[in-house]
């Protein structure tokens, strides 16, 4: 007897209601058209530094790390456009008080939504190979690393769409939901990085007023691991030049070999910090949601 798979509900009906959406096609046709120029770019400069002082293959080794950051930068700000609508769009389409009716579990809905901005950025992705393979003709690149780009893509596309739609769940406009999510994704870039360089320039003019040599952040660069972008950083740097961010913390030579044994690691403990942030981000969202659906009964 044959058994059928269960499909998320709202995950169905999002993909219905997206099909039939040409945003989706023009985004799809706008990032692959912006990639191609910035490919086009740097075959340029390769051109002219042929013409003047001969081949150098070390700017066609950038093209990756390039077109890997541009379109990590690209979905990072099409995410919030796509999540701003999922559940604020149905409170101003009045239909949020239907969809807290059925059966399905507000943690089931924040899935859901976040399951269907996957099979958006998928889809962004999937047609971005052919582009992103260009790094591994001309760049030098492995197949593992391009691989690798795209789960990093993949994450990211989890830890923004999973702000987005709490933005989506807390507020009741479109724009503000996607503005709060842009806010909220800069300020842990920007607390992160901003906590990390002040507490380096102290304990560097800490040693050195006291005649002594500054021996590296060690342990506090941790920190970086609650950046959601220290991963794709880390796996940059590994790609292109077999370091990561664990060069940061041997600045001073003194490291232990403990902790840079933990940097080693670095991808996947970031990563899994913060798909733990991520995580809670929709238990939020679902119980912003169960609180609404309450309010609805009692009225």
């Amino acid at each position: 007897m044959n058994k059928k798979i269960h499909v998320n509900p709202i995950l169905k009906k999002e993909l219905v209601v997206g099909a039939r959406s040409m945003r989706m096609s023009w985004g799809i046709m706008g990032l692959n058209v912006f990639l191609t120029i910035i490919v086009l770019i740097v075959l340029s400069i390769t051109n002219m530094s042929v013409a003047t002082r001969g081949y150098n293959y070390s700017v066609l080794m950038w093209l990756f790390p390039i077109l890997g950051c541009t379109e990590c930068g690209i979905l990072s700000l099409i995410i919030p456009i796509i999540t701003s609508g999922s559940i604020s769009g149905e409170r101003e389409r009045q239909t949020l008080d239907v969809m807290l009716t059925t059966p399905v579990s507000p943690f089931a809905i924040a899935v859901g939504k976040l399951c269907s901005v996957m099979a958006v950025v998928m889809v962004y992705v999937i047609t971005s190979i052919p582009i992103m393979a260009i790094a591994f003709v001309l760049g030098g690149i492995s197949w593992w690393a391009l691989l690798g780009l795209f789960g990093m893509l993949i994450y990211i596309g989890i830890y923004v769409g999973s702000v987005g739609i709490f933005c989506s769940g807390v507020v009741k406009k479109s724009v503000v939901a996607t503005l709060l999510t842009l806010a909220i994704g800069i300020g842990i870039i920007v607390l992160t990085t901003v906590i990390f360089y002040v507490v380096v320039t102290m304990q560097s003019a800490l040693a050195y007023s006291h005649g002594g040599t500054y021996d590296g952040p060690g342990a506090f660069t941790f920190i970086l691991m609650l950046n959601p972008y220290s991963p794709i950083i880390d796996f940059m740097l590994r790609a292109i030049s077999g370091t990561g961010i664990r060069s940061i913390m041997m600045d001073g030579g003194t490291t232990s070999s403990t902790l840079l044994g933990i940097a080693d690691y670095w991808i996947v403990i970031s990563v899994v910090l913060n798909l733990c942030v991520a995580f809670l981000f929709l238990k939020l969202a679902a119980r912003n949601l169960s609180v609404s659906g309450h309010k609805n009964k009692k009225q």
